[in-house]
């Protein structure tokens, strides 16, 4: 082999070594910054001995990630006589949730630079916001009060032969608990490689069905005593299925989280939602005329609580916007709209009538997020938490959109079609089929035979029920 070669060979390896020799080697005091709410400042402590005999060094402290945290106001001291041993502080300031690595880098007189092996672990939570905590309360006491206006529309005999023949009620439940978490643990799996995401899509698909489902299944026109009824029985179920799910297929998203069922919270949604049913069950037997108002009003205060927790929610949230990414809005969006699908093939299939196909359709694609956010909170530590829970916030933006759309053309439908049907039977009085209050107030007014019931039943058999008891009309 050439000399020269050989020399050169030499010379790289030599250089190598030096660079090797010269890598920083720091210690930070403290070892790590850990839950640094955003917007304030702390002071680390780094010292290091240099092994580069440059009398010109310029140290400083880079964020891999100055988003999360940025670095401030470093100052060094030299303490040995020839300067090789160096310490010195600088601030570390946080400025959104998250994790990033902050490292020491050495910069030569000649433009070499060396960066530091050792690592200073940053996390950084965020502050609880005032408006945040308005928000939750506001909507509490909002959607307790709408659910006085749903127990003054209940028909306990309804909801009792609904329970006496449950198939809307067992389809609804394989639906949510069965479909859904498979379904999100699927997705979970496919989009997410961060273990706290897949967790937070998971619990979703595990949650039990939200209030916020009454309130859809009343403007969509479908079953809102089987909605109530669905609603009642998830819930319950939920202190059952979310550890059974949570503690099986939970454990391979992320073992080393401490999964904690929230039963507390449970309870207390059962509860909030039981008392001011009641308190309107009360107002039909004691207050009908109160009772009677809050029917009328039930659909339009719906909509308008819908309206006001998109609105005021999207805003008191507005943080979370930055945590979205198109895997997280894909994998929400996916998982509610198959909940809807899945919901509605199921229940047609079963033989429901439409009403009930928009109950259970609507019972199994909108979950409870706050149940999902509040396990999150007590099963990983901040802000893993706050992260993860993107994925259910995300869920619950993208929910209305197939609803709002269902609704719009529900209207337009009634609207269009509406009109056309009552022109058809208008047309069809005019041409010698008799009118049905005309109908009805003459059999009012005959008290006589059977027959002439019978025949004007066979003229008009729609109105059969009401002949046969024309007092009551």
């Amino acid at each position: 082999m050439c000399p020269v070669v050989l020399l050169a060979l030499g010379l790289s390896f030599l250089l190598f070594l030096l660079e090797v020799v010269a890598a920083l080697s720091v210690a930070f005091s403290p070892a790590r910054v850990e839950k640094l709410k955003q917007g304030d400042v702390t002071e680390v402590g780094f010292s290091l001995t240099s092994k580069s005999l440059s009398a010109e060094r310029f140290y400083s402290a880079v964020s891999e990630n100055p988003d999360i945290a940025s670095v401030l106001h470093l100052q060094v001291n030299y303490s040995a006589p020839d300067g090789a041993y160096v310490n010195g502080t600088f601030s570390v300031k946080g400025n959104f949730l998250g994790h990033t690595r902050i490292r020491l880098e050495e910069r030569i007189g000649n433009g070499t630079s060396h960066v530091s092996k050792e690592i200073l672990p940053t996390s950084v939570i965020r502050k609880q916001s005032v408006l945040s905590l308005v928000f939750m309360v506001s909507v509490a006491i909002l959607v307790s009060l709408n659910y006085i206006n749903m127990g003054c529309a209940l028909d306990i005999e309804t909801v009792k032969s609904v329970m006496k023949r449950p198939i809307g009620p067992v389809v609804g439940f394989f639906s949510q608990y069965l479909a859904m978490p498979l379904i999100a643990y699927g997705l979970a799996k496919f989009l997410f490689k961060e273990a706290y995401l897949q967790l937070g899509l998971f619990t979703f698909g595990c949650s039990p069905g939200g209030g916020a489902s009454n309130m859809w299944t009343v403007l969509l026109g479908g079953n809102l005593n089987l909605s109530v009824a669905m609603t009642f029985i998830s819930t319950i179920a939920a202190l059952g299925t979310m550890p059974m799910w949570l503690f099986t297929l939970g454990r391979s998203l992320f073992e080393d989280a401490s999964v904690r069922v929230p039963f507390r919270n449970i309870f207390t949604t059962l509860i909030s939602m039981t008392i001011p049913l009641a308190i309107g069950l009360l107002l039909q037997r004691f207050r009908p005329k109160v009772a009677a108002f809050c029917r009328r009003i039930l659909a339009p205060v719906s909509v308008a609580m819908i309206l006001y927790i998109v609105a005021f929610g999207t805003y008191a949230n507005l943080y979370m916007f930055s945590l979205f990414s198109w895997q997280v809005m894909l994998a929400a969006a996916a998982t509610v709209w198959s909940g809807f699908l899945v919901g509605a093939v199921a229940s047609r299939i079963c033989g429901l009538p439409w009403a009930d196909v928009l109950a259970v359709s609507v019972e199994t694609g909108v979950q409870n997020t706050g149940i999902a956010i509040v396990l999150l909170g007590f099963s990983l530590p901040q802000p893993e938490s706050d992260i993860a829970a993107v994925v259910p916030v995300a869920a619950s933006l993208v929910t209305p959109v197939p609803l709002i759309i269902v609704a719009i053309g529900r209207k337009v439908y009634t609207r269009c079609c509406g009109d056309k049907e009552a022109a058809k039977r208008k047309n069809t009085h005019q041409v010698g089929v008799p009118d049905p209050e005309k109908c009805i107030l003459s059999a009012s007014a005959t008290s006589s035979a059977n027959g002439s019931i019978a025949a004007a039943e066979k003229l008009i058999p729609d109105y059969g029920s009401i002949l046969r008891n024309p007092h009551s009309a």
